[in-house]
Formats: structure tokens, sequence, C-alpha cells
């Protein structure tokens, strides 16, 4: 599943080549993509607008549309869900596999592929407004990452985990984060030091930043039509792994040795998720 790093990436490559193209038409193959509105409400809102931008909160992407007058400007609210794919394609090529919505710009498509069918498309922009501060942003500070585990009962690696608290954080890179910062990803938000946290913050604007400077520098195949080696997520265009792949330390490293104390790393389910951690190294 894409998480903060992933769409970031994805919206620096999207927003020079959306940047000013016009939504002539909507096509939805998958209904379920649509939630909350009708399809039909969906295609008589954007038809007709222009794409002034494309942003992002947490993993979360907005695409910032202004009608043909500039008297209409909303938002369009995409987000990837488990294996989604957004990209550019000529309107004279053939559609791929699983495709569950398509944006017409011209002779181009915006094309929104999502074989689990996981992802969602909506024109309520409540559902990022009613996100955290984002973890990539100005506006998460040192403080802010204090606020969000004072007073709770619920582990550290559940609290980084709720979009409600800090946008764009997932399953792997709270792994990361609190392996960094040898923090039990068990042991409750509240119960964490002035010095834990400060930690914590360091680790998650270093981690953060590196795999998006990381991601940046890759040649990625965003349809993810020839991929067959899962770097960042998308795959690189020459289908092989020629281009050296991310390397999480704890995450996915069940039974790998820890590079610091040498224990066996372990995985167990926490909150219908894998969590992997160091018995040692987060005691």
């Amino acid at each position: 599943m894409p998480e903060l790093p992933e769409v970031e990436v994805l919206r620096r490559h999207l927003n020079p080549i959306l940047t000013n193209k016009k939504i002539v038409g909507v096509e939805v193959l998958k209904l379920r993509t649509i939630r909350t509105e009708s399809p039909s409400y969906i295609q008589d809102a954007i038809v007709g607008c222009t794409i002034k931008n494309v942003g992002r909160k947490g993993k979360f992407l907005e695409l910032e549309l202004v009608g043909s007058e500039s008297l209409l400007t909303l938002s369009l609210i995409i987000h990837l869900g488990m294996t989604g794919r957004l990209f550019l394609q000529n309107s004279s090529e053939l559609f791929p596999k699983h495709v569950a919505m398509v944006f017409l710009l011209g002779e181009e498509y915006l094309v929104f592929k999502d074989p689990r069918s996981f992802g969602r498309v909506s024109i309520n922009n409540s559902i990022i407004k009613n996100l955290g501060v984002d973890a990539y942003s100005s506006d998460f500070t040192e403080d802010v990452l204090a606020s969000v585990f004072q007073n709770t009962k619920q582990s550290v690696k559940d609290r980084l985990m709720n979009q409600k608290f800090i946008a764009g954080l997932g399953n792997i890179y709270a792994c990361e984060v609190l392996y960094m910062s040898r923090i039990s990803p068990f042991v409750s938000g509240s119960s964490l030091s002035i010095q834990q946290v400060k930690t914590l913050y360091e680790n998650i604007n270093s981690i953060l930043h590196e795999q998006v400077r990381f991601g940046l520098g890759l040649d990625l195949d965003f349809s993810g039509e020839s991929k067959s080696d899962g770097l960042f997520y998308y795959g690189s265009k020459s289908g092989h792994s020629d281009q050296i792949k991310e390397q999480f330390k704890i995450y996915g490293r069940e039974g790998i040795v820890c590079s610091i104390c040498n224990s066996l790393i372990q995985r167990t389910s926490q909150s219908n998720r894998s969590t992997y951690y160091c018995p040692k190294c987060q005691s």
C-alpha cells in the first residue's frame, strides 16, 4: 500500500504534466470507486474544469479544479487504496486491465487503475479536512507530535497510524521510525519521555524526506504495467531491478538478524496489521 513518500513522489510527477489541462469527459468503470457521491454527480461537477494544481495531504491526492469562468473551485480527492495507479496515457491507446476511472484530457487520458478496488474518488473535501497534520509539512512539529501522545492509552504505533492525528504514516513507516527510535511499538503513547518524542520526531522527518528523495531519483513505471520488481511500490520502467532498491531496516525482515544487536527480528499481529520489531533494541 502506498504511504506518504510514494504518494508525494507521484504528486511531484503529475503536477507539472496535469497543470492547466482541462477535463473534457469522465468515464467510471468501477462504480464503487466513487464515494460518497454518485458518478453522475462527479461528472457534472468536474467536466469542463481545469486542473490548476496537484496537492497532497497524507495519503490523499488533491486535484485543485477551476471552472470555465473561474467562478467554481473544487477539489477532486483521490486515494490509491492498496494497489491503485494514476497515470497519463495517449487517448489512442487501449486501456490496461483493472481500470476504475478515466478522465479525458483532450488527446490524453488520466487513468486510475485499481486492481483490488480499494481506492476512492470524491469531491467531498471534508475527507482531507478531517485528517490530522501532514507528517511531511512544516505544520508537523515536535510539539504537535507530543500533543498527539498526551493522555492516551493507545499504543504508540497505533497512534502514529491514526490519520485523525497524523496524516501519511502507514504500517511500513510506523515500523521503520519506531525501530530507528528504539521505541517499542506496544507501549502506550502517553508513556513516552520528552527525549523519546524528540528522537521519534527527528526520525519521522529524516525517514520521510529520505524516502521522497530516493523515489524522485528513480525511473519509475507509474502505470505498473511493466513492473516485475515492486521498486518503490510502482516498479521500474525497465521491468527488472536494475536500480538500487529501497532497503527497509525492519519492515518485512522477520527472522533476519538485527543489524544493531544481532537478535532475530520478530513479527506479530497488532490491530490486524503486521508489526516488525527487534525484541532487544525495542524492549
